[in-house]
């Protein structure tokens, strides 16, 4: 599983098409960073990008559009007729306000290469496609045109009963898979399972608690966490679903948010009721209450690092230096580099304002990506440092601080009164 790139168009921020690439350049440098994957017979992935840029430059916007998609692509099925998509279109530009947001993802599933695209606007699917190269050249699986102009190379008869059964309002690569059609399952599958997009406040913090239920995965939990130097000797946690109507009756909401006692609504509207307690020698802390913020942010994120590096899954986080130290961001980006810990080929992107993070040692060019806002249409560009050819022995840090490579707030003088 990989992904190659992603690209957007007409999409908050982001109106003009932009390409997110984990395409290596011909760089030979930081090879342990790289991927080798069958099924791509010349190029090399890059492990890991990172995307810098000011306050309001679309940075979050690209991360943003992912998850969107994929949020998209797991529920459309669901939609009732005449529903309406989350469309987001630029609007600092009139013509564009009511254009189709256009994404793309170039992806690998089974060592196999998909292609995949969607347009719509609030009301309906414009276009649609999947295509797959299963023997090293491209096939067509489905193309859907002007929103129910359906076009099959495959099961065509049986596609078209599936295109039938596909409102226009609902992708056809959701409807077809929840019909159990094979050929669209292996690229559903990869959005809901092998693409996980963590938000910068407490993120997926149940699905850490989740795997401290086996014991395998729990010793990785508790080596991490003391590699990271927290402190903490051993942690128990729960997870457990419930209602307004179940937390009204037992007692009041704010009551039952204690210490060690979280609730979280989740995206789709459900409700868990997490509990949590850490050891420190034989001292046990409330964790919500007596463990700092940096920790609980460490906690929640190590039980996706580690489900990713072991399932070779391709991890998003937004803001990764949200209340984490630069070392503790440093080793967290090295699992994903060294090739002893990351043996499946996981990817990780993320977005920061820690430009200490800009290291040769640490990354090559053509894994720092910018974002930056044109003064005149508002419109974010995406760019990467590989576009600079920056000198081996130049400060990456001092040449982004400086401005050489843009994507930084333009501050007049710095007063307000």
């Amino acid at each position: 599983m990989a992904l190659i790139e992603f690209s957007i168009e007409n999409y908050r921020s982001i109106r003009d098409r932009v390409t997110l690439s984990l395409v290596a350049a011909s760089d030979r440098s930081l090879d342990n960073n790289l991927i080798r994957h069958e099924a791509l017979k010349k190029d090399r992935l890059l492990r890991t990008a990172v995307i810098y840029g000011a306050n309001a430059s679309g940075k979050s916007n690209v991360l943003r559009a992912l998850h969107d998609l994929r949020h998209l692509i797991t529920t459309s099925h669901e939609y009732q007729k005449g529903g309406k998509i989350p469309y987001n279109p630029f609007k600092l530009d009139e013509e564009w306000r009511t254009r189709p947001t256009n994404l793309e993802v170039v992806f690998i599933k089974n060592g196999i290469k998909y292609i995949y695209g969607v347009s719509f606007t609030a009301e309906k699917v414009i276009d649609e496609y999947l295509y797959y190269y299963p023997r090293g050249r491209i096939a067509r699986i489905f193309q859907r045109k002007n929103t129910s102009d359906y076009r099959f190379t495959i099961d065509a008869k049986e596609q078209r009963f599936f295109a039938e059964k596909t409102p226009d309002n609902v992708l056809y690569l959701s409807r077809a898979t929840q019909l159990n059609y094979e050929k669209t399952s292996a690229a559903f599958e990869w959005f809901r399972d092998d693409l996980r997009i963590i938000g910068p406040i407490n993120p997926e913090i149940d699905i850490t608690i989740d795997m401290l239920k086996d014991e395998n995965s729990k010793k990785l939990i508790l080596k991490a966490l003391t590699e990271a130097d927290l402190g903490i000797d051993d942690i128990i946690g729960t997870v457990q679903n419930t209602s307004v109507n179940d937390l009204i009756k037992a007692k009041k909401l704010s009551d039952r948010i204690s210490g060690d006692t979280q609730i979280v609504i989740n995206e789709d509207g459900s409700i868990i009721e997490i509990k949590i307690g850490t050891l420190h020698g034989k001292v046990s802390f409330d964790f919500f209450e007596e463990e700092s913020e940096g920790t609980q942010r460490m906690f929640s994120l190590i039980g996706p690092w580690i489900d990713a590096l072991q399932n070779g899954k391709v991890l998003v986080v937004d803001e990764l230096d949200t209340k984490l130290h630069h070392l503790l961001n440093v080793f967290l980006i090295k699992l994903f580099h060294d090739p002893t810990q990351n043996k499946k080929g996981a990817q990780l992107i993320f977005n920061t304002h820690n430009t200490s993070l800009l290291d040769r040692n640490l990354f090559r060019r053509d894994q720092i990506w910018f974002t930056e806002r044109d003064p005149e249409s508002g419109k974010t560009e995406l760019f990467s440092l590989a576009e600079f050819k920056p000198r081996k022995d130049k400060d990456l840090k001092k040449g982004y601080l400086t401005g050489r490579y843009g994507a930084l707030p333009f501050i007049k003088e710095g007063r307000i009164f």
